[in-house]
């Protein structure tokens, strides 16, 4: 462990942990995909089918940020851009079969990665740290 993450406060710590999870879950992914495409597969995987609109206000980022990062979502497949029906000037994002087999593969490595450190640290600990993570104190 680095010597450094013994003194941080909880929220730097959380931030911390959390960074280093989402490295090693990209890490072990086989789609060479970056964070902000990820979080948009996942809020389609959750939505089914956003506006780009939504999408910005979702994960919070740019309209036109979006617009770009779904643009190489599309050029690589992941994702498809649907019509709105009685809406000829919105059209929604929803993924593709390969979208939804990266989301797939990427549950798949969360869920190997809890069981590691289920094993290390206990079943017990990690369903009290899930428990603590899910109450309603912020």
């Amino acid at each position: 462990m680095k010597n450094y993450i013994l003194d941080l406060n909880l929220i730097d710590l959380v931030s911390e942990k959390h960074k280093a999870l989402r490295e090693e879950v990209n890490r072990r992914n086989s789609h060479p995909l970056n964070q902000t495409e990820t979080h948009i597969l996942a809020k389609l995987e959750l939505h089914s089918m956003l506006s780009i609109s939504e999408i910005s206000r979702l994960i919070n980022i740019s309209r036109q940020g979006a617009q770009k990062c779904i643009n190489g979502l599309l050029a690589e497949d992941y994702v498809e851009s649907v019509q709105v029906e009685g809406n000829t000037r919105d059209k929604n994002i929803t993924l593709t079969g390969k979208g939804a087999e990266a989301c797939r593969s990427m549950l798949q490595i969360k869920l190997d990665m809890e069981q590691q450190i289920a094993n290390r640290l206990g079943p017990e600990q990690v369903e009290l740290l899930k428990t603590l993570l899910t109450e309603d104190w912020l």
